[in-house]
């Protein structure tokens, strides 16, 4: 008798909510059409597939037939259907009647494909223990997550070769290791250094079982895999091989715990994939991070001591990125006003979807148009219940937010940090206009060189945590950092002799405490008012704001008093995302902002002339494909001189 060892083969696929439709059209056309032409002409090769929400609703209007090739490679048995939460959130950060929600969703489609669903990917694989009885209510049997788990649990690599049982409060789920050995070769090594791995795992023993389950855009979206996979054909010389190598049994995870059970019982910790506990940390501890698994490796003890090496977590990116945490906190925030409201809870659990609140290798909250996405839905959620005005610590930063409402927007103060403005949100657009991202250093800014890679040999395709990326020269000139957040009626105190390119690079001394500092507040109905005593290159300096709401827009009347020669500038920072600007100057008493992709048109207007700055917002951040260097917004800040009292009043109208 052959001796086998049984192998489970799997793909996520994933486009984010909001990408653009030629993403989708090029990720079909790249990878998940051909994948699945691929699998139908080879009958006895098994695939555990899971299609997100966003990628299944782009596939029924677009591309049905696609919908109906899934359908028959169901029947015939090739596929086994994994669900996830059907807008791809990270389950361990919504509330647990929205997982619950979410996970039936796909399981509802799911039957739809003729496949009753009984097992979840776990989006990013971000697991934390109280999701076992989330997942058991929604009727999950079974988990896929990472060896990185178990051996952070404390388990060695040689044990993780079977599933096991994982309990919380007494519920009991099953959880399937993905082995991160096979994420490095598939498909982006010679397939005979897969079938070699898995051979070499036989020992005689028949439950042992090893999991690949990935992303599907590996197989030809990210750089290089197209020509590797497709035109070169390694994705159908995988299926011949694999399907008829008669020292590996094919199999699936149903069929898997019809014949075995799972292992024992192990308590996994809070965790993703090993990757990802990088991304998570701060940026200078992102560094270190790199440092210290680089020196591990270079002194060859990195596999004997990995599994004591730990990052952060996913909630971490909360605190990485406040932008982030307040849309998240938001969303958590309609959760509970929509609960009992089924047509804003659609809106709600599309605002869930994963990408725009975290960012690694991909692009993530760094990609305007998702976290656009992400707030249009946030808003129409919200826009369906009445919320009034109040004044509560809406994002759990110890500090209290002022949220104002009318008819046609809400508007939300951080009083503590420089009384700005953080939320203007317009219920007819379903656009924040504030939804701008600071420009903040990432390790990866002094990390050119890539990560040790897998194989040395140089054969196949470079996966991309293994390629190098320098900063160009062109992109360094312009780089700049922020040291504060970014929001609407930011107030500011310069030097005369400051200039825009000073400003636009910050290069530059804020001389007064007013941009970061607290204010006092009082609301009245429809508005707030906002003051603060501070000081300016010495001398004692107040800045009072009056702002109301209006029916298109908002009023602010500003009163500033200081006897120090400086120039005073409001800054309004914008989410134009659709129109790329240079830096300029200019004069004017009104101007208009048109962003027709976007935040479309809107028109300040002063009661009086003033000089304008205005530059681009520009992030530098990496992806799959290289460097990003992308316009998060625009800055236009009105100044006027200052030398004794000023008074303006500054008018917002939406178009």
């Amino acid at each position: 008798m052959v001796a086998m060892v049984k192998f489970i083969f799997g793909i996520h696929n994933h486009q984010p909510l909001g990408n653009f439709g030629w993403v989708f059209e090029s990720a079909y056309e790249r990878s998940y059409r051909p994948f699945m032409e691929a699998l139908e002409d080879y009958p006895s090769m098994k695939v555990a597939v899971h299609y997100s929400g966003p990628l299944l609703e782009w596939l029924v209007e677009n591309r049905p037939e696609h919908i109906d090739l899934l359908k028959s490679l169901v029947r015939k048995g090739q596929l086994e259907i994994v669900v996830a939460g059907f807008y791809e959130p990270v389950l361990a950060a919504i509330p647990k009647e929205d997982r619950i929600e979410q996970v039936r969703l796909l399981k509802d489609f799911a039957k739809k494909l003729g496949y009753e669903a009984r097992g979840v990917w776990l989006t990013e694989r971000v697991w934390q223990p109280e999701l076992v009885k989330s997942l058991r209510q929604a009727g999950i049997e079974y988990v896929i997550v990472d060896d990185y788990h178990f051996m952070s649990a404390g388990l060695p690599k040689e044990s993780l070769y079977w599933p096991y049982y994982t309990e919380d409060g007494g519920e009991v789920i099953t959880v399937f290791p993905i082995d991160e050995r096979l994420r490095y070769l598939i498909p982006f090594r010679p397939v005979g250094k897969t079938l070699d791995y898995l051979h070499s795992l036989d020992d005689g023993d028949e439950s042992k079982v090893a999991v690949f389950h990935d992303d599907g855009e590996k197989f030809g979206v990210w750089p290089g895999t197209y020509e590797w996979v497709h035109e070169k054909g390694w994705l159908r010389e995988f299926f011949d091989a694999v399907s008829s190598d008669d020292r590996i049994d094919l199999t699936l995870y149903s069929e898997y715990l019809k014949h075995f059970k799972p292992r024992g019982l192990v308590y996994l910790p809070i965790a993703s994939y090993f990757e990802m506990s990088e991304w998570s940390l701060p940026a200078k501890q992102a560094k270190l991070f790199v440092e210290f698994v680089e020196e591990l490796k270079r002194e060859n003890k990195f596999d004997r001591y990995r599994v004591f090496v730990r990052g952060g977590i996913w909630k971490n990116f909360f605190f990485k990125y406040p932008e982030s945490n307040y849309m998240h906190k938001r969303m958590l925030m309609v959760s509970k006003l929509v609960r009992d409201n089924p047509e804003a809870r659609r809106f709600l659990l599309r605002a869930q979807c994963n990408d725009a609140y975290w960012h690694g290798v991909f692009g993530g909250i760094y990609l305007p148009h998702l976290r656009r996405a992400v707030w249009e839905n946030i808003i129409r959620a919200n826009s369906f219940v009445s919320t009034g005005s109040f004044v509560r610590d809406i994002d759990f930063d110890g500090r209290d937010e002022v949220f104002l409402e009318n008819e046609n927007f809400y508007a939300v103060f951080k009083p503590a940090y420089g009384g700005a403005l953080f939320e203007f949100s317009s219920k007819r657009k379903a656009v924040n206009y504030n939804d701008v991202l600071a420009r903040r250093w990432e390790h990866y800014h002094e990390v050119p060189e890539s990560a040790t890679p897998e194989d040395e040999s140089g054969e196949g395709v470079a996966s991309i945590h293994e390629l190098g990326k320098r900063i160009p020269e062109d992109i360094k000139r312009e780089l700049a950092y922020d040291d504060h957040m970014r929001a609407i009626l930011q107030d500011h105190f310069f030097g005369r002799d400051v200039g825009l390119n000073d400003y636009y690079l910050s290069n530059y001394t804020e001389l007064g405490d007013f941009l970061t500092g607290a204010y006092d507040f009082s609301i009245f109905e429809g508005g707030i008012t906002l003051e603060r005593d501070g000081i300016v290159s010495g001398s004692p300096a107040r800045v009072a704001k009056s702002f109301r709401l209006t029916d298109n827009g908002f009023i602010v009347d500003y009163t500033v008093r200081s006897e120090a020669k400086a120039l005073f500038g409001v800054e309004l920072n914008l989410a134009v995302h659709s129109v790329m600007e240079s830096p300029g100057e200019f004069e004017a008493d009104s101007f208009e902002v048109k962003d027709p992709y976007g935040i479309g048109g809107l028109k300040i207007e002063l009661d009086r002339k003033a000089r304008v700055w205005k530059y681009p917002i520009k992030t530098l951040s990496q992806s799959e494909s290289g460097w990003d260097f992308i316009q998060q917004g625009v800055s236009y800040t009105l100044l006027f001189p200052l030398e004794g009292e000023l008074r303006f009043r500054l008018v917002f109208e939406e178009l």
